[in-house]
């Protein structure tokens, strides 16, 4: 069976009512005529000077009244700032988030609605650990150290052990790999030189007390000298001990030399 169509010559839309379509049904519903047209009003100019745009609405074209719409003057040009607003920062010290309502960020204006206050539950804002100037978290801990102590049972050091980069890694030799100054590293590593306060040396290794070599706390880990001295002479094994001991006892070298059994 062949779909009914709109009866009007040149129309062939399909039928809804009375022979008509849609369009034209509404017409005819409202008007009595489907062929009815509403008759355009006489546009003239926009109130603006110098303006020959048409009329959109109370005498002003589109432009000029989307402009007095949002700025209140129809003249007056928005300039980027006022298009598009600067987010400012929220005002809880160390939040960087940028402010939604009242000069907060999200979580401290749902804070405010649900407590009646921005502060952290107990009044702790920081982190507790020494040094340690990130957002309270919970347990008085930021999110960085409570992960460390749900993990090994202590906080560990305020600074964090992945280094400048991001995402820590596993290798394929089994430790951790993070990035510091754009170069990848072993964490165990970056920990022990961060400690010390100076890089590692080429005859230094770290090594894992509890063999567990993704555990780099630095409890956890020893520095290893692997230099040996050269030959079996005593003569030697004394310059070698005296070059250990500068390098990591020099007070015990105050003393000075004691003499050296040839």
């Amino acid at each position: 069976m062949a779909k009914r169509i709109c009866k009007l010559e040149a129309c062939g839309l399909p039928h809804r009512a009375l022979g008509y379509c849609n369009r034209h049904y509404l017409k005819y519903k409202r008007f009595g005529d489907p062929h009815h047209a509403t008759p355009i009003a006489n546009q003239t100019g926009c109130a603006v000077a110098d303006c020959e745009r048409n009329v959109a609405s109370r005498g002003w074209c589109a432009l000029h009244y989307g402009r007095w719409r949002a700025t209140g003057d129809p003249l007056e040009v928005r300039t980027p700032e006022r298009i598009y607003k600067i987010p400012t920062p929220c005002l809880r010290r160390h939040c960087e988030k940028p402010a939604t309502a009242r000069g907060l960020c999200g979580k401290h204006y749902s804070r405010l609605l649900r407590t009646g206050t921005a502060e952290a539950r107990g009044g702790i804002d920081e982190c507790t650990v020494e040094d340690c100037f990130r957002v309270h978290k919970s347990g008085g801990f930021c999110g960085m150290h409570l992960q460390r102590v749900r993990k090994y049972g202590e906080p560990g050091p305020a600074y964090s052990l992945a280094g400048d980069g991001s995402p820590r890694r596993k290798g394929t030799n089994g430790y951790i790999m993070v990035t510091v100054n754009g170069r990848r590293t072993a964490e165990h590593r970056y920990v022990m030189e961060r400690f010390l306060g100076r890089p590692l040396r080429r005859d230094e290794n770290v090594h894992h007390v509890n063999g567990d070599k993704q555990d780099n706390r630095l409890d956890n880990l020893e520095l290893w000298n692997t230099t040996q001295p050269s030959g079996q002479r005593v003569t030697d094994k004394v310059e070698w001990a005296r070059e250990i001991l500068s390098l990591y006892a020099p007070d015990l070298l105050a003393g000075g030399d004691r003499g050296v059994v040839a």
